[in-house]
């Protein structure tokens, strides 16, 4: 499977602390959906236009308003700026299908730049109007190891009235991407160098609020969790098997859910530790399963610590296994079953702060969306 991972450097125009570029990425099963805007002028007014923006492309997208139409409606109500004081933002807006098919549309913003097998290349958009507006629209198709580079006119006016008439404009920035070769061992170097570079076009400043965004397309690292039996024992062994077959790494969570993987895998279980003090849950081992461990308490746990730095996160227990890989992982896909165990609905649960199953869940998959991942829960 293909995920995007989205690398993103900004900085603030000189002497302001409040960026005015915004950038927001949001994820599916069917794709990624990536938008850069830059709202006009400097500090707080800009943030707040680009954020104005950035949020109604976001949720017409989520209207399922087409990318064109979306892009259409948000640049001709820009034109109403130019006449009026109301905020205006340029933006970049890019929907990327998870077989790496891409279309971008620009307005007012510069042209993307595609690194396909270590070589930069220019994009040339064609060419829409939108009543009186005009924007970019651009398509192609991301193969593992290749790039989407989207950036704001603070990085190609570099250098603007100090030698150069317009900036370094698109081509410039593709001229210094090739000149770099550090990119190719690490894309995640590639933002922050050409944020240096505008800088130095600049006289050692940031002339004007500067955003850079690799959109990088690679393998993606899965991981499939499964808790809680399903509410109907006939599902058992067809549960299992979806669980098995789900690429990558696979954590079993909870004893009952334990006990209804050994007998449909006809594997047995084996105790790998107890549980440690201070109700650290145990952990146990099944053959072709990644980790093996109890469930609700050990769900609470992990969501209790997930915001943790994760040098401290020694995995010494298996609660701080099971956080590690979440970090690690690009895509979660947690097997959630419907069987009510009234057991943590008692008081004595609620006493000590024990969330169900299903809250605790819900909790982690929030927690590991803000941090751009994709998770998927599938009840049964």
């Amino acid at each position: 499977m293909k995920f995007i991972e989205d690398i993103v450097e900004q900085k603030s125009k000189q002497n302001y602390i409040v960026c005015g570029d915004i950038h927001i990425c949001e994820r599916t099963l069917e794709s990624t959906f990536f938008v850069l805007c830059d709202g006009i002028g400097s500090g707080v007014y800009a943030n707040i236009a680009a954020i104005t923006c950035a949020n109604r492309l976001v949720e017409l997208h989520r209207c399922g308003v087409s990318m064109r139409r979306m892009s259409e409606m948000v640049a001709d109500s820009m034109h109403r700026a130019r006449e009026e004081k109301i905020p205006f933002a340029a933006f970049t807006a890019v929907k990327i299908l998870n077989d790496g098919l891409f279309i971008a549309y620009t307005y007012e913003a510069p042209n993307p730049v595609m690194i396909k097998d270590g070589l930069a290349i220019p994009l040339k958009p064609e060419a829409h109007t939108a009543e009186y507006e005009v924007i970019g629209e651009t398509t192609g198709k991301l193969e593992l190891g290749d790039s989407l580079i989207i950036v704001s006119d603070g990085i190609t006016q570099s250098g603007l009235g100090r030698g150069s008439s317009f900036g370094i404009g698109t081509e410039g920035l593709v001229d210094f991407i090739n000149r770099k070769s550090g990119h190719k061992h690490n894309i995640h170097r590639l933002p922050g160098e050409v944020l240096e570079m505008s800088a130095r076009m600049c006289g050692g400043r940031y002339e004007d609020d500067s955003s850079v965004a690799v959109l990088h397309c690679r393998r993606a690292a899965q991981l499939a969790v499964l808790s809680g039996p399903p509410a109907q024992r006939s599902k058992d062994k067809e549960i299992v098997e979806k669980f098995m077959g789900t690429p990558g790494i696979h954590v079993v969570a909870g004893s009952t859910t334990t006990d209804i993987v050994s007998r449909e895998l006809g594997r047995e279980v084996k105790l790998v530790e107890e549980g440690r003090s201070f109700g650290s849950p145990p952990e146990y081992k099944i053959e072709g399963i990644d980790l093996v461990t109890e469930g609700s308490i050990m769900l609470n746990q992990a969501y209790n610590i997930l915001d943790e730095d994760r040098d401290n996160l020694d995995g010494g227990s298996p609660v701080e296994k099971f956080c590690t890989l979440l970090l690690e992982a690009d895509v979660i896909t947690f097997f959630i079953g419907g069987a009510i165990n009234e057991a943590h609905d008692s008081l004595i649960f609620k006493q000590v702060g024990v969330r169900p199953r299903i809250s605790a869940i819900q909790l982690i998959s929030k927690k590991l969306r803000e941090l751009g991942k994709l998770v998927v829960e599938i009840k049964y």
